[in-house]
């Protein structure tokens, strides 16, 4: 399983949950468009949730990929949404545990349709635009690592965040819980990467020093 920006390829492995840190929203289809080719070929089901603009724009990159997305669409191998309702909970309100639901009965669906494995791909800036704080954010992506990396899911997640309306505290925490990341045209392992594990006991040790710290 591959993801390839601007030529440099890595494998990528089941279960994987990649961050890509963009400036421009039109850095988002060429990057998923390429990862989602690779999943078309091994028989794998993906899905891409964005703004109406962004989906436009990767049925164009995929098309430049000589795939035909109404086909795709039509066999029931892509999903396309542009609305942000089925993925929050009430249709309204940003919940981490509520979207990794999503995810697994996603994954669960494709699996007995047939398909080997899933793609997802998120512009969650775009979803969790004024709904939900860095706490909620950081939760979602530590428990999508537990989840998927630690059971090593048939699912490979590529999340989408601009790097400029992240606080640059939550960038740093982003790319902790993240071992590959995209940014701007490169892509690389991470080497301060923390498997969720370490992250809540290094969580859990900063509280309990806070703790003592006040008393």
């Amino acid at each position: 399983m591959d993801l390839s920006v601007e030529g440099k390829t890595e494998r990528i492995p089941p279960g994987s949950h990649i961050c890509q840190l963009y400036s421009k929203v039109t850095e988002i289809p060429g990057v998923t468009a390429r990862l989602m080719r690779v999943g078309f070929t091994l028989s794998e089901k993906c899905l891409f949730a964005a703004a109406p603009a962004q989906v436009k724009e990767l049925r164009e990159e995929l098309q430049k990929l000589q795939l035909n997305v109404d086909e795709l669409i039509e066999m029931g191998q892509l999903v396309l949404f542009e609305e942000r309702e089925p993925f929050l909970a009430n249709g309204n309100r940003f919940d981490p545990y509520f979207l990794l639901s999503q995810h697994q009965t996603f994954i669960a669906q494709a699996l007995r349709e047939g398909w080997k494995a899933v793609r997802i791909s998120i512009d969650m800036n775009w979803l969790a635009k004024d709904i939900a704080t860095p706490e909620q954010i950081l939760k979602y992506e530590a428990a999508s690592d537990a989840v998927f990396t630690f059971q090593n899911a048939p699912i490979i997640a590529l999340m989408h965040y601009d790097h400029g309306k992240l606080v640059p505290s939550l960038v740093v925490e982003m790319l902790k819980l993240h071992p590959i990341s995209v940014v701007g045209k490169y892509i690389k392992r991470n080497p301060y990467y923390l498997n969720s594990e370490q992250y809540m006991l290094k969580i859990l040790r900063i509280n309990r020093e806070k703790e003592k710290g006040h008393q």
